[in-house]
């Protein structure tokens, strides 16, 4: 109960420190003006905050990109990777949802991360080397906050409430 407590003070200050109360017109058939169609994003950040643990690690840096192609419905299709330490842990592909909150530097989406575990672990395995947990099923929530058209914030976290971790972003286009 403290985890979601927790998620949810932090991400209701952030929304409600930058977005004004007026702007919460859900609108989840649209694209948001900052996620629009052919848009690109690339996000980095440290390892995740910890709840269970309370512990916060620099490394290893997690990066990602993520495309909204020219469809109706706000999707997007991205890859994620962890940076070695010292090994290729984590790698993967992203499919997200997002929903417009008429607010145009304001992206809120939920995501499934699936990791390429089947493919990394063979290899790990060949050169002797500990295999990775593989996460199938790995259901996330955000909020990407734009501080102009190019830069902005991401706090992501599973819906278990496990973790959160912040990212900058970047809109390439």
């Amino acid at each position: 109960m403290n985890k979601v407590f927790l998620f949810l003070l932090f991400a209701s200050l952030l929304v409600c420190r930058v977005v004004p109360l007026s702007a919460f017109d859900l609108h989840p058939f649209r694209h948001s003006e900052i996620a629009d169609k052919n848009s690109i994003f690339f996000d980095v950040g440290p390892a995740p905050f910890m709840f269970s643990k309370f512990e916060f690690n620099a490394l290893p840096l997690e990066i990602r990109a993520e495309y909204l192609p020219p469809l109706p419905l706000p999707v997007s299709f991205g890859a994620f990777f962890k940076t070695p330490n010292p090994n290729l842990r984590s790698f993967g592909t992203r499919l997200a949802y997002h929903f417009d909150l008429n607010d145009p530097f304001t992206d809120i989406y939920f995501v499934h991360s699936f990791d390429c575990g089947f493919i990394r672990n063979p290899v790990l395995e060949k050169y002797h080397d500990t295999p990775a947990e593989i996460h199938l099923y790995d259901f996330r929530a955000g909020i990407r906050r734009f501080f102009g058209q190019w830069f902005g914030l991401t706090v992501e976290s599973g819906f278990k409430f496990e973790s959160i971790i912040f990212l900058l972003s970047v809109k390439l286009y």
